[in-house]
């Protein structure tokens, strides 16, 4: 089994050896806003199939293709309702990447000031 490299913890920005839980998280506590990062739950796929269908075009300006994605416009961890219809925007694939690296390099030049 090939070895893994340490990885940053997310909330203190110190080296974690790879699959171990970072001293600055409890081990009772779960992870942050009880999100599971995955999506998967029933009630997520549900949602997500309903925006779609109810959606089913890229809500970014200008845009017409079809949506295969659904994204919290207020992300999850910075307190977003993860079922909130009024939170959720169907978006093509390009678009939905183009947001979340945007809201990475906003989350790391905020990370880098602190």
């Amino acid at each position: 089994m090939p070895v893994r490299p340490p990885r940053v913890c997310n909330k203190c920005r110190k080296t974690v050896p790879a699959r171990q839980r970072c001293s600055c998280s409890p081990a009772w506590s779960s992870n942050r806003n009880d999100y599971t990062g995955s999506g998967s739950t029933r009630r997520w796929r549900t949602t997500r199939a309903a925006k779609l269908d109810a959606d089913p075009l890229c809500e970014w300006r200008g845009c017409r293709r079809l949506a295969v994605e659904v994204d919290h416009i207020k992300p999850v961890s910075q307190g977003g309702d993860r079922y909130d219809w009024n939170n959720l925007q169907s978006l093509c694939h390009p678009h939905h990447e183009r947001k979340t690296l945007l809201e990475a390099a906003a989350a790391r030049a905020a990370a880098s000031t602190t």
